[in-house]
């Protein structure tokens, strides 16, 4: 019997993995490789041991709080250099009315900003200009200081000092003597509504400050008005009621020798009535020259600057007084 031929059936090919499946496979040997190199696992171990000792060696390390390169002392805060009038110490009566310790330190995040607050609020400070710190510890504060134009007579026999618009200076700062050295502003019913640093709360005292601050301000020969024309004091209006307008409130200028000055309203008015202040300043200035000073008369006389035609000279006894007086 013949045998049948048959034929051998090659063996079967295993299937061939997909492409992308091949080159994930690739990628993860890849990866594993790099992450567990020598060199990465050296990094590992040792991040893994400053994390583990870390406490330890901060508490061994020195604090930057306790450097003295870091701490803010007094000695170390520079102001604007206050002039004359201004407490030499202004730094430390600062810091003691803020409460301050007596270290802050430059890594405080809040440091500048409780510095200007400190300044900003104290009552010898006008305006805070700029805060500034640096290494090694240092503190620069630039500022514009009050200053005081007018001492203001209170019921009682007290005095209190002003700057030119009316707000209260620490009285401690001053001396007897200086109550002499400033214009004296008399006739004021009111004491001082605000604290230190801020504003009287009078009108009156506002105008009068204003006026203070003209009259203290040097003129063409390098004195102030009020020097060279021997004035003794400014008498503010008595305010009839709350209600009354700052714009109607009238100023009298006192001499030495008991004679008046109607100055009018205060040099910030907008009353379209009253005569600049150049002009009011001149007639004054033109009246001393002519009649070489304002008490020369037998007895005390009204100067009055304020009529548009010019000044007119009445006895004072004989001048009815304006109903805001």
């Amino acid at each position: 019997m013949a045998r049948a031929s048959a034929k051998k059936k090659p063996a079967a090919k295993p299937a061939a993995k997909p492409a992308k499946a091949a080159r994930s496979d690739g990628a993860l040997r890849r990866w594993v490789g790099w992450v567990f190199s020598p060199l990465k696992l050296c990094v590992l171990a040792l991040c893994a041991a400053v994390w583990l000792f870390w406490p330890q060696v901060r508490n061994q390390l020195p604090q930057l709080d306790e450097l003295p390169e870091y701490q803010v002392t007094v000695d170390r805060v520079q102001v604007t250099p206050p002039p004359r009038w201004v407490p030499e110490d202004i730094v430390e009566k600062v810091f003691e009315r803020a409460g301050f310790e007596q270290t802050l330190v430059l890594t405080d995040p809040q440091l500048s900003e409780k510095i200007a607050l400190a300044f900003h609020t104290h009552p010898w400070i006008e305006r805070l200009v700029q805060v500034r710190k640096s290494f090694p510890a240092r503190v620069t504060v630039d500022v514009v200081y009050r200053e005081p134009v007018a001492m203001v007579e209170v019921p009682g026999g007290g005095y209190y000092p002003i700057d030119r618009f009316g707000y209260l200076l620490p009285n401690e700062d001053f001396s007897a003597a200086d109550v002499e050295r400033y214009p004296l502003i008399s006739n004021i019913s009111s004491v001082p509504a605000g604290n230190l640093g801020e504003s009287w709360g009078d009108p009156a005292v506002t105008g009068a400050a204003e006026l203070a601050a003209v009259l203290t301000a040097s003129n063409e020969s390098g004195q102030s008005w009020w020097s060279t024309l021997g004035l003794k004091s400014i008498i503010a209006p008595r305010r009839m009621a709350a209600a009354d307008e700052a714009d109607d409130l009238q100023y009298r200028l006192a001499t030495s020798g008991g004679s008046q000055i109607y100055w009018g309203r205060s040099p910030t008015t907008q009353h379209p009535g009253e005569i600049s202040v150049v002009k009011k300043l001149e007639r004054i200035a033109d009246y001393h020259q002519t009649w070489k000073g304002f008490d020369n008369s037998p007895t005390p006389i009204l100067i009055d600057i304020r009529p548009w035609q010019g000044s007119r000279r009445t006895q004072l006894a004989a001048e009815p007084g304006p109903a805001r007086q």
